[in-house]
């Protein structure tokens, strides 16, 4: 359905305005290109933002990450795009400003939270009919072994139930990655997320139901509509949600039942908290990601780069991934951005926009592997040809804001808020910025995003011991070129009592084509220096000869 065809329906049936989300019944996860509504409606490919749309109007709300890939993909005359920061107050305050009285919306695409934050706000209609959801598509399930995870279903089920259920009968789990972790189970449904699409239903023995359409391979789960009945056996009993994570339609299904929000949910940080084989397998991971990417630069740097295009490099790097042991998928859609496709900060090649490296520029590589044994997710700016001056100290700068955070020690239960600052602001002295945040977890062959954690100026989460976390400042001229440095890390203990330091993951070297080092004091020097000497000693031994001497030279010292 087309824009245009939408807001003809919505004349049709005389309402004001419709709330178009970016997710189904399970929200904030990935989904489906088929399942996207603001795909469908405007063009705009980003993976976050909401669309409100009137009989005459539409706005496209949007975050720092997507401000110039939504204008570059919507029609302006049709579509007004807003930089946003908290899509639900801009919502309220757009429906104020153009006398909008009544916001209907699809009860199963919109949170529990989100319509409490409506209310009262603006009138609310529930209209699922009117933009209804894809049904999901099949899919095969399959456990994620023990041997990766060291923790059964089981004895996850009863440590949170034992956490979490006292004073109350059941927790209804509707994040599909919760669900996933929970139960040691994983989907082949989506791309580059090996997630289980269900709902589960934990009581208080720590006994578990899960509910999911058109699974294969597993009889244990019941059909989604069978929730309803469950659910209908706790009525004048307590069930304890995640508002943020739980549709609106959970709560008006079934009548009679106490839903007592969650504002504590031991089960995220249990998540989020890696035990030492998660861990030990995320090392793993990393080495084989280190070697399928190194083993790529390599390649990269023996071609005449301005006969490769964006794609050549998206379709190479996947060659060298799934090479290696445990290879799944990628975590994601890689991001190869060229000259000013660098600057737009999720920029995806397509047919449509690919274009070939340009010469004297950057390339942005943002890129990751799903593996059996962990996630991993690493971004690269390249030099091709031979940089500018302003590159090469802008590049440097984003550097020093990365070591700033990678060496930083700080108190335990630290911000995500306080830790985003202490890199931003390196950035802030030379009057620079960046639109997103500096990081955010990674989940364990799960979502690459995986909350509570994440680093950023809004933020309310704490980093806890064992969290991994990528640390990727950046710097972005429109129309010109991007720059960005990630690694991921995890956090442990550091030697001072209560506080920790992050311990590094990602061993992929830095183009030091891009680096000024007069522009670097004798600690970030140390660290950088360091740093390559340890991706030499752990990928050397994986390289051929010529790869080798490749690498070497990649990570010798700087003078």
């Amino acid at each position: 359905m087309k824009l245009a065809e939408f807001q003809l329906k919505l004349r049709q049936r005389g309402l004001q305005a419709f709330l178009v989300t970016h997710d189904n019944m399970f929200l904030n996860q990935d989904i489906l290109d088929s399942e996207n509504k603001i795909l469908e409606l405007t063009g705009f490919t980003g993976s976050a933002g909401v669309l409100l749309v009137t009989p005459s109007k539409a706005w496209l709300l949007v975050d720092g990450r997507y401000a110039i890939q939504a204008r570059l993909e919507t029609k302006r005359k049709k579509i007004t795009v807003v930089d946003s920061q908290s899509f639900t107050v801009d919502v309220v305050t757009l429906c104020a400003n153009n006398k909008i009285k009544t916001l209907c919306y699809n009860p199963w695409c919109v949170s529990a939270s989100d319509v409490s934050f409506y209310a009262g706000k603006i009138g609310l209609k529930p209209a699922e009919e009117v933009l209804p959801s894809v049904p999901v598509p099949p899919s095969k399930v399959y456990q994620h072994d023990l041997k990766y995870t060291k923790l059964s279903a089981q004895e996850k089920c009863e440590s949170v139930a034992k956490s979490l259920l006292q004073g109350a009968d059941a927790l209804l789990i509707s994040a599909a990655d919760d669900v996933s972790w929970l139960c040691n189970l994983r989907s082949v449904l989506l791309p580059y997320t090996p997630v289980l699409r269900a709902y589960a239903l934990l009581n208080r023995q720590g006994g578990v139901q899960l509910f999911a359409d058109d699974v294969q391979g597993f009889g244990i789960i019941l059909p989604m509509k069978a929730l309803k009945k469950v659910l209908e056996r706790y009525k004048g009993k307590t069930i304890l949600y995640n508002p943020d994570t739980t549709p609106q339609k959970m709560l008006d299904m079934v009548k009679g039942i106490n839903f007592r929000r969650l504002f504590f949910n031991p089960l995220l940080n249990m998540k989020a908290t890696k035990n030492k084989t998660e861990l030990k397998g995320y090392q793993e991971a990393h080495l084989q990601d280190g070697i399928a990417v190194t083993k790529f630069l390599y390649w990269l740097h023996q071609q005449k780069r301005n006969k490769l295009t964006e794609l050549d490099v998206v379709e190479k790097l996947h060659e060298f991934r799934a090479k290696r042991p445990l290879f799944v998928s990628e975590s994601f859609a890689t991001i190869a951005a060229t000259g000013a496709h660098a600057a737009i900060v999720h920029y995806q090649p397509s047919k449509k926009t690919n274009e070939p490296l340009e010469k004297n520029s950057v390339l942005l590589l943002d890129s990751g592997g799903q593996y059996l044994n962990g996630t991993t997710d690493v971004t690269r700016t390249i030099a091709i040809g031979k940089p500018s001056k302003q590159m090469i100290n802008d590049f440097t700068l984003v550097l020093k804001a990365h070591i700033r955070l990678a060496t930083a020690v700080f108190p335990e239960n630290a911000s995500g808020r306080s830790l985003d600052v202490l890199a931003r602001s390196v950035m802030w002295q030379e009057g620079k910025d960046y639109s997103h945040g500096t990081g955010h977890g990674v989940g364990y062959f799960l979502n690459v995003h995986e909350g509570p954690f994440n680093m950023n100026l809004n933020t309310t989460s704490h980093m806890n011991a064992n969290y991994v976390t990528s640390i990727e400042p950046g710097y972005y001229l429109e129309n010109k070129y991007g720059i960005r440095l990630e690694n991921l890390v995890y956090s442990v203990t550091a030697k001072q009592k209560g506080f920790l330091k992050f311990e590094n993951l990602t061993l992929i070297p830095i183009d030091k084509k891009l680096v000024n080092p007069y522009l670097l004091s004798d600690g970030e020097r140390e660290w950088l220096n360091n740093y390559h000497q340890n991706v030499w000693r752990c990928l050397a031994p994986y390289m051929d000869k010529n790869e080798a001497e490749w690498l070497k030279a990649a990570c010798s010292p700087l003078i």
